[in-house]
């Protein structure tokens, strides 16, 4: 089984912003999220996000199930209750509106902006915009984390297959009852690695303790023009 990273480094207008930028953009859009006046915006947002991740070329496997578990939310803020006999557009169904286009457009934005951002990226974006290093450490810790531990569970994954274990959803419990069984051997993996990665990142100069100081480097035009969109939109929302 293939495992698909978060990066792909692919070279497009997004992957050549400074990482400063990218996650300033994506702090913004949070703050958007709670300050925008109306659901309008959220659907707007939403219609950038798209656009963004087009342009980033962002991976379409994790924007899918980004989306999936998002699918709940949506259906119980927005699909149920439409589908009522007594349905009208109040402000409980605006605020529905709202958050479901918020959290799709937050999920769009996010991923294609991280795509476009490698590891030390992260962690030096972070760093960047005045983060502590304490906390910029654990970001990268957790990214670093999440891509072994798909690949561990790949890796086990296709060792139980070899041993007769499937997962099927057309055989429930059977595959809950394989899905246990490799419980135990991904988890005494995925802690093991701990030491490892910690240890990867403090030699890459993401030290939680004594971080490797780099000189900052200037923003470009496009780098200026992005973030200003961004702060322009927010301060727009606040003023209306």
């Amino acid at each position: 089984m293939k495992v698909p990273t978060l990066h792909t480094g692919k070279d497009n207008f997004w992957r050549r912003r400074d990482p400063r930028v990218k996650w300033a953009l994506f702090f913004i859009f949070i703050l958007l999220i709670y300050l925008a006046p109306d659901w309008r915006w959220m659907a707007a947002a939403s219609l950038a996000g798209f656009f963004i991740a087009l342009t980033a070329q962002a991976p379409v496997g994790w924007l899918l199930l980004m989306l999936m578990i998002q699918i709940p939310n949506v259906t119980g803020l927005v699909i149920i209750p439409m589908l009522g006999s007594e349905f009208t557009f109040n402000d409980e169904f605006r605020f529905g509106l709202h958050m479901g286009f918020g959290w799709i457009a937050a999920i769009l934005i996010g991923i294609s902006l991280f795509s476009t951002m490698d590891v030390d990226e992260l962690v030096s974006g972070l760093r960047g915009i005045g983060l502590p290093k304490q906390l910029a450490f654990v970001v990268g810790y957790a990214f670093v984390l999440v891509y072994l531990s798909f690949t561990d569970l790949s890796r086990i994954y296709d060792s139980m297959r070899l041993k007769g274990l499937e997962l099927s959803w057309r055989q429930p419990i059977v595959s809950g009852r394989n899905l246990l069984t490799m419980f135990i051997p991904a988890l005494i993996t995925i802690v093991r690695r701990g030491g490892t990665m910690a240890t990867a990142l403090e030699a890459r100069g993401s030290s939680a303790q004594n971080s490797i100081q780099r000189p900052a480097k200037r923003l470009d035009i496009a780098d200026i023009l992005v973030l200003g969109c961004g702060l322009a939109s927010l301060i727009a929302a606040i003023i209306l």
